[in-house]
């Protein structure tokens, strides 16, 4: 039996959307009260993963364990790097308790979607599209706090690197290709030498009067996500244009110019 026929019957799916609700709620209000109220915030792990597995075993079918670890993983990465992200966040810059509770609030916003999205028989492109470009920029920009703030081993933090993205990519692909895997190791890999690159010097970004901290390394890579990304889609799908080219290489140039013009270029960043 397929994933797909393994999901529930279409009569159960308002009660398979309900609990997700209750569920994304539960982990945010969960995750803040550990991030908040003890010294342990990796206790947030163990946490998310077993009420991840919770949800996915209640709403398929299946009860093989492969089946629902791989139709979870994707919310269980996206959440728990977008938590850890925004802890990160809250730690650097000591933002109140009301603002950290209203990012784990969208980081279990996020998770739902993603929830959503797997237990459906049909792809859903355009949120597909926009959540796998933010897991780009927050899993990106996480990975340069943690060599800038909490001082990981930057071999590490390349292999959760490629690991990471390299999923991103192969969930991506899916939707439309049907050998997705060298494409999105290769992802990983361009992913994993421009982190090597920034490694040399680390720039972050912090937008004004919000609690988020972005990196260069993270713009420049989100921008290529998107760009060639969009140009890639299109030529599958048959619908590429001249104009549509244009519109992703703009962006792309926009945010290289962005990074030159801003950037002190000086060994620190």
């Amino acid at each position: 039996m397929s994933l797909k026929t393994a999901i529930k019957r279409i009569n159960l799916f308002s009660q398979g959307q309900r609990l997700i609700v209750v569920i994304s709620g539960l982990m945010a209000v969960l995750a803040m009260g550990i991030f908040y109220s003890t010294p342990y915030p990796l206790l947030v792990i163990p946490m998310l993963m077993a009420i991840n597995y919770f949800l996915f075993r209640r709403i398929l079918v299946t009860t093989k364990a492969r089946a629902i670890i791989t139709k979870s993983l994707r919310p269980l990465l996206w959440v728990i790097i977008s938590m850890f992200y925004f802890f990160t966040i809250y730690d650097i810059t000591n933002t109140p308790p009301a603002v950290l509770l209203i990012c784990m609030a969208f980081c279990a916003l996020v998770y739902g979607l993603l929830c959503h999205l797997e237990i459906q028989a049909e792809p859903n492109i355009i949120l597909d599209n926009a959540l796998a470009i933010l897991s780009i920029l927050v899993s990106t920009s996480f990975a340069s706090l943690l060599t800038a703030y909490w001082s990981w081993p930057v071999v590490l933090v390349m292999l959760l690197l490629w690991a990471v993205n390299s999923l991103i990519a192969l969930w991506w692909l899916l939707d439309f290709t049907s050998k997705p895997q060298i494409l999105a190791a290769l992802w990983g890999l361009l992913v994993v030498e421009l982190a090597w690159l920034a490694s040399r010097w680390t720039v972050l970004y912090q937008i004004p009067h919000i609690p988020i901290i972005i990196s260069q390394f993270s713009a420049i890579t989100t921008s290529l996500a998107y760009g060639w990304g969009g140009i890639y889609y299109h030529y599958k799908k048959r619908t590429l244009k001249k104009s549509i080219v244009f519109e992703y290489l703009t962006v792309t140039i926009v945010v290289f110019v962005a990074v030159l013009i801003l950037n002190r270029w000086t060994s620190t960043g």
